[in-house]
């Protein structure tokens, strides 16, 4: 009798310590995920775009990058106490994008070994690590959630800058009079942060979300967009907005719209391949000289050097960080500018044609997964529509700017981690998947 009880109290003692385990788990777990978010938060305000040199001068205006940095190693960190919330198909197109980062960072080796092709290259590696452990630790809806709280603490910052402080707020230079910038260096920046803020906002109403949240989301982001007078963010809004509308609307337009990231390469490389041939610094459109507000200077520049490295490239920031490629820009034309305003130039330039192509491939299997995506219906209609209206968005913008391998820009990262969120597996490899574990 004795040895029945002492085994029933055992065995409750067991039972105890189980539910204490499985408590303490689920706790550990609660505050990785708020963590994460939280991180989110702070790196979507600290880096979505450059601070005014009013607000931070000059001397700390890189402390954003070891901040950053910081960010992400507590989002991988915090993720290993979370468990897996979204699968991976371990396909073609994930080992390509692995194949693309990869070689980036691996263009070190090959570059002019600066301290700024190494620092970039080593916080790539952060920050790619850390946008895959983001994209299948933390859910989607929470991913979007703290991304837009991030961005509404920058438009609210940037509201009390114009009201308490105008003359940080408000560009009263010659060409900008009277137009808003709010926290940041530019009204370009502050329309840019508006309209994903505005897009985000929309999607989040489309899923559910409260129309009071969004009327002030949607609300604040428009006013600031016209405040700045930013037109080229103004049309972001408007195409992004659309285009996410009407994947709701009707669920094949997405694979209509998937397809949009392979054709902005394929323009990018023919546009590369036309200065390439004439050797011109400008478009001849009807008789103009379309110079992209002299864009195509720097275009040019970059693309008469190709020749010296074309298959593997100059490096991760290789081409700027050598004084003789940088002070002969500035000899050429007066100033100059670390960055060649197009992502996709960005690639061939430093990552060479093996880079670039990888790249290309990249755009097109993430056309194929998409479709894959939204004809299957493996994943959520609204979630399959914001991923593929938000990589549209960022390939068409790296047409006349640089965000591609940008190492610590929210907005370049959070790209990756839309990319490695498109990688998931269709019904039917899900489905295998689980019979191969089982």
């Amino acid at each position: 009798m004795n040895a029945v009880r002492s085994a029933l109290q055992q065995h409750g003692q067991l039972r105890t310590d189980e539910h204490v385990d499985a408590a303490l788990q689920r706790a550990a777990e609660l505050a990785a995920r708020w963590i994460m978010k939280a991180a989110v938060v702070l790196a979507a305000v600290v880096t979505s775009s450059a601070i005014s040199s009013d607000l931070l001068p000059s001397e700390y205006a890189s402390a954003p990058q070891p901040i950053a940095l910081g960010l992400w190693l507590i989002i991988a960190a915090s993720s290993m106490f979370s468990r897996q919330v979204r699968p991976v198909s371990h396909g073609t197109d994930f080992w390509l994008i692995l194949s693309f980062f990869g070689w980036a960072i691996a263009s070190f080796a090959w570059s002019n070994w600066s301290i700024e092709s190494a620092g970039k290259c080593a916080a790539l590696i952060v920050t790619t690590f850390g946008a895959f452990r983001l994209a299948i630790r933390l859910p989607f809806h929470e991913i979007i959630g703290a991304t837009s709280v991030g961005l509404l603490i920058l438009l609210l910052l940037s509201l009390a800058a114009v009201v308490i402080a105008p003359e940080i707020g408000i560009d009263q230079s010659w060409m900008h009079g009277g137009q808003w910038r709010g926290i940041f260096e530019s009204k370009q920046s502050l329309g840019l942060v508006a309209a994903y803020a505005a897009f985000f906002a929309l999607y989040l109403r489309l899923t559910g979300g409260s129309w009071l949240a969004f009327l002030f989301s949607f609300g604040l982001s428009t006013i600031m967009l016209v405040a700045s007078g930013s037109r080229g963010s103004a049309a972001v809004m408007v195409v992004a907005s659309s285009l996410l509308a009407l994947c709701r609307i009707r669920s094949s337009f997405v694979r209509i719209v998937s397809a949009v990231p392979l054709l902005c390469t394929c323009t990018a490389f023919a546009l590369i391949l036309y200065l390439y041939t004439t050797e011109l610094n400008h478009f001849p459109v009807f008789g103009i000289k379309l110079d992209l507000t002299e864009r195509t200077f720097i275009w040019q520049y970059g693309i008469s050097h190709i020749d010296q490295r074309p298959v593997f490239g100059f490096g991760l920031n290789g081409f700027w960080s050598d004084e003789r490629l940088f002070e002969g820009f500035r000899a050429a034309h007066g100033w100059v500018l670390d960055n060649f305003h197009s992502g996709y130039l960005t690639i061939l330039i430093e990552c060479g044609l093996i880079g670039f192509t990888l790249f290309l491939l990249i755009a097109l299997l993430f056309a194929v997964r998409i479709c894959g995506l939204a004809w299957t219906r493996s994943i959520p209609a609204p979630q399959c529509a914001l991923i593929a209206c938000f990589v549209v968005l960022s390939f068409q913008m790296n047409l006349t700017e640089t965000l591609f391998l940008r190492s610590t820009s929210f907005m370049a990262i959070l790209f990756v981690v839309f990319l490695f969120l498109a990688c998931h597996p269709l019904c039917g490899e899900e489905r295998a998947s689980r019979a191969g574990l089982a």
